[in-house]
């Protein structure tokens, strides 16, 4: 009684990679997918905007309080909560550029089996 051929082995193998790579190539693209979807892109700006003014106005509230100076501190810092939200703002734009350039370069993979 022989045991299985050794080639058949290989090819198997060789086989068991490619399908791997495809499914994890396939996973990646479908969670870069997933990330640049309106809805997440909405919820992501108007979080980082809304998290910088509340931190500024957080700390100004905060100075106001210990140093006496109402409404001087609040008004500065959320100055700068607006200015930092805004940096965020346009920071994440840039990078969801450059990632849409990225991915128009890349060719798109078929599915045909050569």
């Amino acid at each position: 009684m022989p045991g299985p051929d050794p080639s058949d082995l290989g090819d198997r193998i060789a086989k068991a990679q490619a399908l791997r790579e495809e499914k994890a190539n396939r996973a990646r693209l479908q969670r870069e997918a997933s990330a640049n979807k309106p809805a997440s892109m909405a919820l992501r700006y108007s979080s980082e905007l809304v998290a910088a003014v509340v931190v500024g106005v957080g700390l100004g509230l905060l100075i106001d309080h210990f140093a006496n100076s109402s409404p001087w501190g609040l008004l500065v810092m959320m100055g700068f909560g607006i200015a930092a939200g805004m940096r965020n703002l346009m920071r994440a734009a840039k990078q969801l550029s450059e990632e849409s350039q990225k991915s128009a370069e890349t060719p798109e993979p078929t599915d045909e089996k050569t």
